[in-house]
């Protein structure tokens, strides 16, 4: 009973990545109101992490500007405890799925295991779930600033939710 008990307690308090918390959505959703425009006009991913400071309050680490398609976080500064990370994914460009997370994206996550969170150039929000790789739409299209040259459905219907799996089999990397 006691081994049992102590297996309880371990899983219990391990470092596993989350659920999203009502404080962190509406957190990142004031986040990239700011972020997904400044993201669409320069076609640049922006990206960071929800970090909770030791009063108690969420933040952002320091935004990193990457490419078109891809994004480094910087460092995590120490005495802070990353909640998710959370990146943009820029703007338009035709021929580019960027209306769902990468699987890059999401495997980013897993390893690290933390939650993760994308706004597309549609102005979709997603939310990552780094333990399992699963991943649904927190809001719609247009819910954030959206990239005014989007063309909507490129590659076909988006769906509300994903499995790794089941974003692979969008990608073809079966």
């Amino acid at each position: 009973m006691r081994l049992i008990l102590a297996c309880v307690v371990t899983l219990m308090t391990a470092p596993f990545a989350q659920a999203q918390s009502a404080e962190e959505t509406e957190f990142i959703t004031a986040l990239y109101m700011n972020m997904n425009p400044l993201s669409i006009e320069f076609n640049r991913e922006v990206c960071g992490y929800v970090v909770r400071r030791p009063s108690g309050e969420l933040d952002s680490t320091k935004v990193s500007w990457g490419t078109n398609a891809s994004c480094a976080s910087l460092p995590v500064p120490p005495g802070v405890e990353v909640i998710s990370s959370w990146h943009t994914h820029a703007a338009w460009g035709e021929g580019y799925d960027g209306e769902v997370p990468s699987t890059v994206d999401v495997e980013g996550d897993m390893r690290q295991g933390v939650n993760g969170w994308v706004s597309t150039p549609g102005g979709r929000l997603w939310f990552v779930n780094g333990q399992t790789g699963s991943m649904h739409q927190v809001c719609g299209r247009d819910c954030l600033p959206s990239d005014p040259n989007f063309f909507p459905e490129e590659h076909g219907p988006v769906a509300k939710s994903y499995t790794l799996e089941s974003l692979r089999a969008r990608f073809g990397q079966r």
